[in-house]
């Protein structure tokens, strides 16, 4: 583990995870979840627009509180379903508005890091790929070898991107009419307690497709609106994103799972856990922000491969 990933992996086990969070950020939540109980205990089962009224009151202020935040670090503890796979990594990292990524593997691949700047490095992610094979390599975000075992690229990553997802996953299933709705108590989520947005559909509803000239997946999933992997992983006839030709038929699903779980902080209203199942009913990931530390006062070094706590 290089010293840079040590000391973030230290102070994060030695630090409450909100110190450096605003005030404000702590007390909205208080009475947030204080307003939220008390609908709830009002509410009444047979009403499905006022929860998904109270889904909405929560995003929104989940937003602001989001909002408040201008950087964090933290450890990712994600896995994703790879066909009959489960891919599991541990990941320290460091993120700074507006869009600023150091990455540093725990397991697997201790030693591996990866640092994203938005504009900086032609685009590129600066990637060390550790032992055995110590190098350094520069790639693009959608790029085979940043890609793999990932199902999203590294522009995706943070909390305020799983918001985001959360919203709009949110938004589909209010505008289609066809998914059932819950919001209730989540537990425990690395120590904090939670509210928990379910999301259940109905499985292998979609629609077929027909690939354009010159389409990829990249660009299907782009004009349907569909996540990429979700397309991918729910066509087994297509084994990678430029497997598809002119004319084929792809299928689509409406909705990106037919479950989903997904967890907001009751103290600091940030999206803290995404779970979701697939349109078979199995496991297809889950991703969970842990040991966060809001508002830290991270500089451009550490985003700077030359730091000389990097093993770049």
């Amino acid at each position: 583990m290089s010293r840079g990933l040590g000391d973030v992996y230290k102070r994060q086990m030695q630090a409450r995870h909100w110190s450096g969070a605003s005030g404000w950020g702590v007390s909205a939540g208080v009475l947030f979840a204080i307003w939220l109980c008390a609908a709830l205990v009002g509410a009444r089962g047979d009403e499905p627009e006022a929860e998904t009224t109270r889904i909405q009151a929560l995003l929104a202020q989940a937003r602001e509180a989001t909002a408040a935040v201008h950087d964090y670090t933290g450890v990712l503890v994600k896995r994703e379903r790879f066909g009959d796979e489960i891919v599991e990594q541990t990941i320290a990292f460091k993120f700074s508005r507006p869009f600023k990524v150091y990455l540093g593997f725990i397991e697997p691949h201790e030693g591996r890091e990866g640092i994203y700047v938005r504009g900086w490095n032609d685009n590129k992610i600066r990637l060390h790929r550790g032992a055995p094979f110590d190098f350094n390599v520069s790639s693009y975000p959608r790029s085979r070898v940043a890609m793999r075992d990932n199902h999203y690229p590294i522009t995706s990553f943070g909390v305020e991107r799983m918001l985001d997802f959360i919203a709009q996953n949110v938004q589909r299933g209010i505008r289609r009419g066809d998914a059932k709705f819950a919001l209730s108590d989540g537990g425990l989520v690395d120590g904090e307690p939670t509210w928990c947005i379910e999301i259940n559909t109905e499985p292998r509803k979609g629609r077929d497709v027909t690939v354009r000239a010159d389409e990829n997946l990249w660009q299907l999933a782009k004009r349907t609106r569909q996540n990429m992997y979700v397309i991918l992983h729910h066509n087994d006839e297509v084994d990678s994103p430029t497997d598809v030709r002119e004319g084929q038929r792809v299928f689509v699903p409406y909705h990106y799972a037919s479950r989903g779980k997904y967890f907001i902080s009751k103290r600091s209203l940030l999206a803290v856990k995404a779970v979701s199942w697939d349109h078979e009913g199995r496991f297809y990931e889950s991703y969970e922000y842990t040991k966060l530390q809001l508002n830290p006062g991270l500089t451009d070094a550490d985003f700077d491969p030359d730091n000389e706590e990097y093993g770049f």
